[in-house]
This record gives structure tokens, sequence and C-alpha cells, in this order.
């Protein structure tokens, strides 16, 4: 698709250690030149921003969300879900995948980490990158490997290391790809050596969720004598560039491990506070040289993010801007982009412009601030990844996002008519201005 130039104007929030100043984007060409702008070419009714990174989301909701499941705990929660995961065809996966990257790009997201899982069909992982290249965020994927579980759905490491090895490079650059066990729950502990030694030989780094909950640890040192970030450590499943996601209830050692191993952590504040799982100690990881990013884990936004982020240190603390907004935006930016490997600020062609003109914003006297405490998916106006605009003037530039909004409802209820559960009544946007991927026939399947 050919894209006409687009210009932004607005306050530049180029990087913390640079004043934000009135800079207009120039995108062209797949390009994007950001540029000091005149006097009064920079009024304070927009920003610019670098893009932001989403480290840690899986992007395909299978249950919509409702009261209803307010009070499931994360076990109750994955259970809830196995039924719905036996039934998924490639094309389910594609279609919530894409609904789900709309919805971050909508929020200023320009790249995601999205751990995939489970892999037990074929045709899964290339659905889920037609996703992400449909709505035109960039998407890393983080392979899951999940060896205990479901009959059904479960892989083994060799599954999984295989599917990786076709992929590196060809469906998705080695860079985008990590090898990811999904959890001690949901693996052996001798996945996790096998998962390094393939990464190893692959070229690729490894990603998993660990030390989420104290029953996790408990359980962890009852079979194998150990915490589970250290045994992750000894297996040699720790090493520069690997991801851990949450670290709610690490040790200092096991802190001092990770930082020692060069590894970093995904902090999910929202998730963190929705299913009740405590308060990782970020601000000791910080101090101990652990790099940490943002994940959205399901919930909304990298705007709440920041701001959960920064009130839920201060309240796990008892001591208010523990952690600040401007480390709370670095996460989103800066230290992600260090961690994936991005170019950081501008450079690499990504941008988020937000409306500021509305009373929520003003009087603005620091606009790193406001972005952190006032910030919201429904001020991001436009969208640039790698040179490209994706979003513009609120509208996703790739696909029609009424009619995508019909397909993952048409998905959702498909899926509960196929495991044979109570099919939700689900609200739509007003009829789509063209027809869903998915004819009648398939409904019906």
């Amino acid at each position: 698709m050919t894209h006409t130039a687009v210009d932004l104007a607005g306050i530049a929030i180029e990087d913390l250690d640079r004043d934000p100043y009135p800079a207009r984007a120039h995108v062209s060409d797949g390009e994007l030149r950001l540029e000091p702008a005149g006097p009064g070419q920079g009024a304070a009714d927009a920003l610019l921003l670098p893009g932001l990174v989403n480290a840690h989301d899986h992007l395909r909701s299978l249950v919509p969300p409702s009261r209803a499941g307010e009070s499931m705990s994360l076990v109750t929660a994955i259970a809830a879900a196995n039924d719905l995961q036996l039934q998924v065809e490639p094309d389910d996966y594609q279609v919530l995948t894409a609904q789900a990257a709309a919805r971050q790009v909508r929020a200023g997201a320009t790249t995601v980490v999205d751990h995939v899982y489970p892999l037990q069909r074929q045709g899964l992982l290339e659905a889920v990158v037609a996703g992400h290249r449909a709505v035109g965020i960039r998407g890393y994927v983080a392979l899951g490997v999940m060896t205990r579980g479901k009959a059904g759905l479960c892989t083994s490491v060799q599954d999984v290391v295989d599917l990786a090895e076709r992929a590196a490079d060809t469906l998705l650059p080695k860079q985008q790809l990590y090898l990811a066990p999904v959890s001690l729950r949901q693996n052996e502990a001798d996945d996790y050596a096998q998962v390094a030694r393939a990464a190893q030989r692959l070229g690729l780094r490894t990603y998993t969720h660990i030390a989420e909950l104290p029953s996790e640890v408990e359980a962890c040192v009852a079979e194998h004598g150990k915490r589970p970030i250290e045994l992750l450590y000894d297996a040699g499943f720790l090493m520069p560039g690997t991801v851990l996601v949450h670290g709610v209830v690490p040790d200092d050692r096991e802190i001092d491990l990770i930082a020692s191993s060069g590894a970093a952590l995904v902090y999910c504040p929202t998730n963190h506070l929705r299913f009740a799982k405590g308060f990782a100690p970020v601000v000791d990881m910080i101090d101990a040289g652990v790099p940490v990013m943002l994940g959205v884990d399901g919930m909304e936004s990298i705007f709440h993010e920041m701001r959960q982020a920064v009130y839920a240190q201060g309240q796990a603390r008892s001591v208010p801007g523990s952690l600040g907004s401007a480390q709370a935006f670095a996460m989103a930016t800066r230290t992600s982009a260090d961690v994936l490997g991005l170019p950081a600020g501008f450079d690499g062609g990504d941008c988020v412009r937000l409306d500021t003109s509305g009373p929520q914003w003003h009087p603005m006297a620091d606009p790193v601030w406001s972005v952190v405490h006032r910030g919201a998916p429904a001020d991001v106006t436009d969208v640039v990844v790698a040179g490209r605009p994706i979003l513009r003037d609120g509208e996703l530039v790739e696909v029609d996002q009424t009619a995508l909004a019909h397909e993952a409802a048409d998905v959702a209820q498909r899926l509960a008519r196929r495991a044979g559960l109570q099919v939700p009544h689900l609200w739509r946007p007003t009829a789509a201005t063209s027809p869903s991927q998915h004819d009648q026939q398939k409904e019906l399947s």
C-alpha cells in the first residue's frame, strides 16, 4: 500500500536527557524525519512521543471480559480458557490477534511482545504474525513451550524449537523471536535447560513467566529445593537478552542473579493488581541494575501501566514517588527499545501523536508527568511504525476497525458454540462497512 506523506506537529519528548521542544515530524517513503519547529509551530495542543512498547501480552482474548470473571483467580482464569483453546483454528487466531493489536495501536503502542501459546496446531504462528501485520504493529513473538496442562494443548520442547528454526529469518527476523516456556505451572523443570541449549544453538533469546505467585515459590522449593529464579539460573536459562515476566516474589539473591546474568524484567502492574498477586520489588531491581520494561498483559494500555507502576510502587514502599514518572516513561520507551534491540527515540521511525487540547492536560507544566498521569488511548491520533503511518486521525490505516470488531465477535461466539458453552450475547458497533471475511458455512462450523 502506498502511503501519502504525513506531517505531524507538537511538543517532542525525544529523550529524557533532552528537554521537550517544539517539533515537526515529516513522514514519507518509509522514513520519519524530526526537525525543531519554528516560532509558533509547536503549540502545546499536541505531543510527539517515541513509540510505546508493550513488552508482554497475549493478544488473543478467547473469553470476552465481563463482571462474571472479576473474582476469578489466575489459575481459574487459565483453566476457563482451555476448552476454548482446543477449538481454535488459525483463522480465529488471526482475527483475535488483529483485534487486540488494533486496540494496542489505538493506545499508542508501536511494538508488542506477544507470548503465544498453545501452539498445538499447524498454522497458528503464521496466523498470529498475519494478525500483527494486518494492523501494522511491530510484533515480536515469544513462542510458548507448554509441556504440562490439558491434554491436546501441550507440545514438546522439540516441537517449538523446530517451529522456531523454520520461522527464524523467514517468517520473522530472528531478533523478533523468543523461545518461551510458559511457566513452572505449565512446564517441567528440565524444559528450561533444553530451551536454553536450543536458544544458544539457534541464536535466539529466552522468555518466560516466573516468580508470579507465592504458591509458585512454595511449590518450587518443595519439589526442587530451590526458588524459581534460582532454578532457572542453574539451568542456564538466564543469559543476556533473556526476558522474565512478572517477578512479583523474588528474594534479594534472585534479584542479584537476574542482574548479573544480563536478563531483563517485564512489570505488569495492572495485571498484578487485578489478580491480587502482590507488589513486585521493581525499585530494588532497578537499583540492582535490572532493566525493567512494562507489559499490558491483557489489561488496557501502556498509559495505564505507566501510572499504575508509579502508584503501586509508592504503595508497596509507603513512599510516594518511589518510582518516578520519568522512570515509568523510560520503561515504556528507551529501556524497552534497548532490551529489544530497537533504535532509541525517533531514530527507528516510530512516533505517536497525542491530542493535548483537552482540559485534562492543562495547565501543562511538565509534559512527561502529563503523559504518565493524564495520557489515555482516546488522546492518540496518529501512530507511525518504521516510517509507515498505521493510525491517522484516530482511524486505522490498514484495516476497517468496525469490520474487524464484528469478525472478533463472530469468532468469540463461534468458539463458544464449538466448545458446547453458552454463546455470549455481544454488543456490536454500528454495522461494518465491509463484509466479514468468514462466510456463513464457517459461522455454522
